[in-house]
């Protein structure tokens, strides 16, 4: 597999995304995308204008992923920041760290398809599966 992938799924009131890639990095930046395309309908809208610094950690791998959504959500909510693109510079099963890569929300240019209120800890999953690494997130909306 040379590059990740995402799809989305309907869960129960909630939406969930898997993810394929090659490596963890891999897998985590797409996750970051794919929350930014659950959110907007048209991630190609945002920019890549600003950078913020992340570091999040868990007890485990699919918690700090979990955390790692949360933090784009709270840059969002708080900061009304987009993540255009997650660059991780350290994954690891208790941390995740790396940079945000985005833009400022405009109304105007950034429609909101789905608001999220939280990113969940019911099956997520963050684990490798022979050359394959595989990440779940389901997102409360």
């Amino acid at each position: 597999m040379a590059e990740p992938s995402y799809r989305f799924f309907d869960h129960t009131g909630d939406f969930g995304v898997d993810v394929e890639a090659p490596d963890e990095g891999a897998a985590v930046a797409a996750c970051a995308r794919a929350f930014l395309a659950l959110l907007t309908d048209a991630p190609e809208t945002v920019a890549e204008r600003e950078a913020r610094e992340v570091s999040v950690t868990g007890i485990d791998a699919p918690a700090t992923l979990v955390a790692l959504g949360n933090e784009l959500l709270y840059l969002f909510e708080v900061e009304r920041f987009l993540c255009a693109r997650f660059s991780p510079a350290r994954v690891e099963a208790t941390r995740i760290e790396g940079t945000a890569h985005g833009e400022r929300f405009d109304p105007a240019r950034h429609p909101i398809a789905r608001p999220v209120k939280a990113v969940t800890h019911h099956q997520a999953a963050l684990a490798r599966r022979g050359r394959v690494v595989r990440a779940r997130l389901i997102f409360d909306l």
